[in-house]
């Protein structure tokens, strides 16, 4: 006899149980409504009487898996954080040169310096630019600002808790006006340094696309732009632990610890890093050390929104620190220095080459 005729028999309510029971498992998007239904059904195909009064082990052993496996499926799930919801769903439009800052009351601010930075009362209404301009908002819990800073801009935000978070190139964070009481939550897409002022009694927490950084009081760096094969979290200083967004991979980091997350094979690892390599760029520095041709290429390209591109072999490694206030010409020559390559001017950008 197959192992399946052994399970159910002729049993045929017991299997078509069992099998909606497993297509369903799992599936945490279905309504609660829906989940109630599903069971019903389930225990109206046990009303009828057996014709054989002695039930074998194994259909008492289905029997059992089926009850707490109905009992799993009705059970409620955590909801999704209100901030990564928000930010999933919005809709950015990324043809601006400039840092626009939208407000919850769906004003847009559009700031034209290349280093903006933004300052929010301790309640969240009023919001200073560049200690120039001033913008008022109603205060309330769940409305969602906007920071976007585009490629050749960066900017400094400090959060209504006194937090400051520095955006690289390219990033766009999403936070709001008033943290609740429990909680601190914001989102970033991008690059980020942190420095979370400490509060024990509302804990801090970053999410990415694939991460969540939580942190009571510390500095860090988050590296998650949308086209890159992996986002990191480098601590600074004090204690962060990271998760993924889905599943139960966590890490705990102390100081020079990397948290990576490969989002191809969906696996997280961690290893020691030298700090200053994953913040230097706060400080208007890009040090790297062993690092691919391409990587530092994309880098420079967020930084001066410019093409850079080159002709030779771009996982050729190299090590070197560049100033990157100097003007782009004189950094192109820094890059030529430590790599020994020469490169070229042409209408889209740079170019290098042997």
């Amino acid at each position: 006899m197959s192992q399946h005729n052994e399970l159910f028999g002729n049993d045929e309510p017991l299997e078509s149980g069992v099998r909606e029971i497993v297509s369903a498992a799992g599936n945490e998007s279905m309504k609660p409504e829906d989940k109630a239904a599903l069971w019903e059904r389930i225990q109206s195909g046990f009303t009828h009487q057996p014709s054989v009064f002695r039930i074998g082990w194994k259909v008492a052993a289905a029997v059992l898996v089926l009850i707490a496996a109905g009992w799993w499926l009705l059970q409620p799930r955590p909801s999704e954080s209100g901030v990564l919801t928000f930010a999933r769903n919005q809709t950015v439009k990324d043809s601006s040169t400039e840092t626009r800052l939208l407000l919850s009351n769906n004003q847009q601010v559009t700031l034209s310096d290349t280093s903006a930075s933004l300052t929010y009362s301790r309640n969240g209404t009023q919001v200073s630019v560049n200690d120039r301009q001033q913008y008022e908002q109603e205060g309330q819990e769940g409305q969602y600002n906007t920071l976007i800073v585009p490629y050749g801009r960066r900017a400094r935000v400090q959060l209504q808790d006194g937090s400051v978070v520095w955006l690289n190139a390219g990033s766009r964070l999403v936070y709001p006006m008033m943290f609740s009481e429990k909680s601190r939550e914001v989102f970033l897409e991008g690059e980020g340094y942190f420095d979370v002022t400490a509060n024990e009694q509302q804990p801090f927490f970053v999410y990415t696309s694939h991460l969540k950084t939580a942190v009571l009081g510390t500095e860090f760096n988050i590296n998650a732009y949308a086209d890159e094969d992996n986002e990191t979290v480098v601590l600074a200083k004090g204690s962060v632990k990271v998760k993924t967004n889905k599943g139960n991979a966590e890490r705990l980091l102390a100081p020079g610890n990397l948290a990576g997350y490969a989002i191809a094979t969906q696996n997280m690892y961690q290893e020691n890093v030298n700090i200053l390599a994953y913040t230097a760029w706060k400080d208007g520095r890009l040090m790297f050390e062993q690092a691919p041709l391409n990587h530092i290429l994309k880098k420079l390209s967020r930084y001066f929104n410019v093409a850079i591109t080159s002709e030779t072999n771009l996982k050729s490694t190299f090590s070197g620190d560049l100033d990157l206030s100097e003007d782009i010409r004189d950094v192109m020559e820094a890059v030529s220095v430590s790599t020994g390559l020469s490169f070229k001017k042409t209408e889209q950008g740079f170019v290098f080459e042997n």
